[in-house]
């Protein structure tokens, strides 16, 4: 196949599965705000009582009434970033710096959670920590779910340096362990640290099933929103939903893109 052939081919591809992906999201966002009846949907189920070309008041109606459960998942979120990054990183560094008969075992259960269903992993939890379901058991949920994130990254980055010889070189020049630890290994870490969070992020903001299960009344948490605004709501409504929900996800995702590409150019220009 010519060389331009072939170029087109992906491109093609590309293209194709771009559209595959985007153009039902394009469909999401612009049922937020566009009347449905542009969009293929005219029933009254489906387009409520809005008649006008645009109309932004859906995601005032979420804001009030689903308010309260968008801080509540942000709260999560954030809770997971600073403990795994508290748990998981020095974690991390003991099992690389300091391995032990049976770490490698260690580091496998530790991304066990990801292979479990998420209902699996909550009756786990409730029938040992039942008495605690609520918001502290959710968020243990999303921390089984987000520390193997965290722990990952840091060990990679880790094994992708020879962290023990930096801190020989800083043990030889009178450095003490803290003086390593913050003026060596942290600064070397801290890209990994960075998409870590940012995964821990996404991935906390996005949980449905195990916040679903271990919560109890009100508030949930966000993608709750979009199960209740789906089943209970016009396509207006739950589409502005998942416009918050898309618009808070996807900047921490093209972050996460965008860092590990820098950290890969970076790499490179080192080698």
């Amino acid at each position: 196949m010519p060389r331009n052939a072939g170029f087109l081919f992906c491109l093609a591809v590309t293209a194709a599965l771009m559209a595959l992906i985007l153009l039902p999201l394009l469909a999401v966002v612009l049922g937020s705000c566009v009347n449905v009846s542009l969009l293929g949907l005219s029933s009254d189920l489906w387009s409520g009582n809005r008649h006008e070309l645009l109309d932004f008041s859906a995601f005032g109606y979420i804001l009030e009434h689903y308010g309260d459960w968008a801080f509540f998942s942000l709260e999560l979120a954030l809770a997971c970033v600073v403990i795994c990054l508290l748990a998981a990183v020095p974690a991390g560094y003991a099992v690389v710096r300091h391995p032990f008969p049976g770490s490698g075992v260690l580091e496998e259960l530790v991304l066990l959670p990801l292979s479990l269903p998420g209902i699996t992993l909550s009756i786990a939890l409730l029938s040992t920590y039942g008495e605690l379901r609520g918001p502290l058991l959710v968020l243990a949920g999303h921390l089984l779910y987000t520390i193997p994130f965290m722990f990952k990254v840091v060990t990679a980055t880790l094994r992708s340096f020879d962290v023990a010889r930096l801190e020989d070189a800083a043990r030889s020049l009178g450095a003490s362990l803290f003086q390593r630890l913050f003026l060596v290994v942290l600064p070397n870490l801290r890209h990994a640290m960075t998409i870590g969070s940012l995964l821990v992020f996404a991935v906390s903001w996005g949980e449905f099933n195990v916040s679903f299960l271990l919560n109890r009344g009100r508030p949930q948490t966000f993608p709750a929103v979009l199960y209740d605004t789906y089943t209970n709501q016009s396509i207006q409504i739950s589409s502005a939903a998942t416009t918050i929900f898309l618009a808070i996800v996807i900047p921490a995702l093209i972050a996460v893109q965008w860092l590990g590409d820098r950290e890969t150019a970076d790499l490179e220009q080192g080698a």
